[in-house]
């Protein structure tokens, strides 16, 4: 039986890489390159409350962007990236941390609670950004010197002007301030729309925080019906209830609240459709600057996510609808909390539809009526489980 070859990065700890491994095979190294870029496409949600799809992607192209609207998903646009370009050192460099890293590699700024080292740097120099790693990820002008990112610790602190990607700043447009649409990837809207809410229904989003598929669902639902959506961090809920209104959802009822324990506090709710998308190790997601996640931190997560599913198969009514999702591939949160459902929960595996990405790991016994997106063909590793309760 042939190996498949080597794993080599510094970016990612062994645990990672031998989760690659164990999910991609031959296909391992390609992975690796394909999670320290950003995506290809870039894909927002047309929030149909506001707007129609078609309206939008023409004020999109007239502001210069190559839009792709989705086949199966109409609601999902696609904007097109440009790049990778040869980005030339300045004499001036600060670093970011990871999060401010990988932001920037999608066409954010650099905002001052992100550096972690700012060097020499005055206003109005044109300085180098760099990784943690040491990797170049842009450069720009500063808008600040080191003394005010020390001091005050806010605002923004470089302007980007040369990326190694052209990426959008979608969050900057006008568009996105009015709530005619949300940047989303392509695989969370395939999850709400596999979930398939209905006008009139009653729907819990158990980990509703920062409102996402939380909205999407009301946009399906066209604000008939009820959603309550749960997360137990009061500052998410009160971002969440920013963004639902900005959206113009108004059949949406947030609480702060523990999920795990709704089938106690909230039995009354029976109902017709749960969307479990809980914490993960986030594997999945793109661009990565680095990760050293452990083995002990993914066991941990998994055993936290069979929790909501247990919570879930408690909570909703008899021949009720339960989806299942994370951004990540190792098994242990995948095809792994997906067997327990089966075994532990009283519920069973229905076909997904529309199906946009592959099937489950071959290697388990729930693979064939799961999904899977894979970073390096589907731009995001993720996954997305259908169940029904006996």
């Amino acid at each position: 039986m042939e190996h498949p070859p080597p794993v080599c990065s510094t970016r990612f700890s062994d645990v990672v890489k031998k989760k690659i491994i164990e999910s991609f095979g031959d296909a391992s190294n390609e992975v690796l390159r394909s999670l320290a870029e950003p995506v290809q496409t870039y894909y927002v949600r047309c929030n149909t409350h506001k707007i129609l799809p078609d309206k939008l992607v023409s004020i999109l192209r007239e502001k210069g962007l190559e839009i792709v609207q989705n086949a199966n998903i109409n609601e999902a646009l696609g904007i097109v990236i440009k790049g990778p370009f040869d980005i030339q050192r300045t004499a001036r460099n600060i670093i970011v941390d990871k999060k401010t890293a990988e932001s920037v590699l999608q066409g954010a700024n650099v905002y001052a609670p992100g550096i972690v080292n700012a060097g020499s740097m005055r206003f109005g120099d044109y300085i180098t950004i760099l990784s943690e790693l040491g990797e170049v990820i842009a450069t720009g002008k500063a808008e600040m010197n080191v003394t005010e990112v020390l001091r005050h610790k806010k605002g923004l602190a470089v302007s980007i002007s040369n990326r190694r990607f052209l990426s959008p700043q979608i969050r900057e447009t006008q568009e996105f301030t009015n709530g005619l649409l949300y940047p989303q990837s392509l695989a969370a809207m395939l999850t709400t729309r596999v979930l398939d809410p209905k006008p009139g229904e009653t729907i819990v989003d158990m980990n509703c925080a920062p409102g996402g598929k939380l909205s999407h669902i009301s946009q399906l639902m066209q604000n008939e019906g009820k959603i309550y959506g749960f997360d137990r961090n009061a500052r998410k809920v009160g971002r969440t209830r920013e963004i639902v209104s900005t959206l113009g959802c108004e059949n949406v009822i947030l609480s702060i609240h523990d999920s795990r324990y709704l089938d106690e506090d909230f039995s009354h709710l029976k109902p017709d459709r749960v969307l479990v998308d809980p914490p993960c190790s986030a594997l999945g997601l793109r661009p990565k600057a680095y990760d050293f996640t452990t083995q002990d931190r993914i066991e941990n997560l998994a055993a936290y996510q069979r929790q909501f599913i247990k919570t879930a198969s408690h909570l909703v009514k008899p021949g009720g609808t339960i989806v299942y999702s994370v951004c990540t591939f190792t098994a242990e949160e995948c095809e792994r909390v997906t067997e327990f459902g089966v075994r532990e929960c009283n519920l069973r595996l229905v076909p997904q539809e529309p199906m946009l990405g592959s099937p489950g790991l071959r290697t388990t016994e729930v693979g064939a009526l799961c999904q899977r997106f894979n970073p390096h063909t589907h731009e995001i590793g993720y996954f997305i489980a259908k169940f029904e309760k006996n």
